[in-house]
This record gives structure tokens, C-alpha cells and sequence, in this order.
């Protein structure tokens, strides 16, 4: 199982806004270039991310973005399941997929056997839980001159 470009993405934005402190903003032009990623895939995170209620932004000077709610009060779980697809055989998409040995198979099961145990091991963790090395993070996701791919 691989996570979806534009989950990586968004995690990776928070994980940025996360390390800002006392209500410092950050821009999605400035997350782009520290991580070295698009502009427009940013923007489109960020802009996913504010529909969501998880970060408020605002434009112009002394714009930019911040969480709207606490790093600890964010589950990362929550965050995949709000942007994965987690159909991972036909059977278990929402509509119950067409396949003719549905009925009869236990692939189902052990997919969403798995599906689950995955996404409870994420439920154990916040963004506050992931984001703790904060003296590390500032320094990579600082202006310095490092990126992270």
C-alpha cells in the first residue's frame, strides 16, 4: 500500500505549520521551496486543508497559514482517511464493487482486517507526536538553505 502524492503533501504541510510557533504564519510558496515540491500541489493542499478546518489562511500581508487547532488535537489517522482511497480490492469499495466471487470470497475480509490494523496504528499518533523533535525540524524546515524530498 502507498499513500497518495497529494496525502504526502498534505501531511508534510502540516507538519510545517505545526513547527511554527506562537502564531507565527507560514506561506504556501514557502513550503514549496522548503520541501521542493510545486507551488500549485501546495496550493492545492492548502486549500484542502482550509475546507477541512484544519488550517486558517488568510491573503496579502501578514497573510499565510496556521493551524486552526492545536497539533495535538490533530489525528494523523483522521487526516488519512479524510484524503486516502482505502477500496483496496474491488470488493470493498463503497458500492460494493463487481466482482462475481464476492459472495463467496474471504479476500474482503482480510483486506479490511488489514485496512483497519493500519489505520488504527495511525490513530495512535497526533501531530503534536510527530512534529516533537521540534529543534530538528526547525533546522530542516528552516530558510537555511536544507530541503527535504
Amino acid at each position: 500500500m502507498e499513500l497518495s502524492q497529494f496525502t504526502n503533501y498534505l501531511l508534510r504541510v502540516l507538519i510545517r505549520a505545526a513547527t511554527c510557533k506562537n502564531g507565527e504564519r507560514t506561506s504556501a510558496r514557502e513550503i514549496a521551496e522548503i520541501y521542493a515540491i510545486s507551488y500549485n500541489h501546495v496550493a492545492k493542499v492548502t486549500h484542502h486543508l482550509a475546507k477541512l478546518g484544519y488550517l486558517d489562511t488568510a491573503r496579502g500581508r501578514g497573510g499565510g497559514l496556521v493551524l486552526s487547532h492545536p497539533a495535538s488535537e490533530i489525528g494523523i489517522g483522521e487526516i488519512v482517511r479524510k484524503t486516502e482511497n482505502f477500496a483496496l480490492v474491488e470488493c470493498l469499495k463503497p458500492n460494493g464493487g463487481n466482482c462475481c466471487i464476492s459472495p463467496a470470497c474471504k479476500l474482503k475480509h482480510i483486506f479490511a482486517e488489514a485496512r483497519d490494523a493500519f489505520l488504527e496504528c495511525l490513530d495512535r499518533y497526533s501531530l503534536d507526536e510527530i512534529t516533537r523533535s521540534q529543534a530538528t525540524l526547525e533546522l530542516l524546515l528552516g530558510t537555511t538553505g536544507n530541503r527535504l524530498s
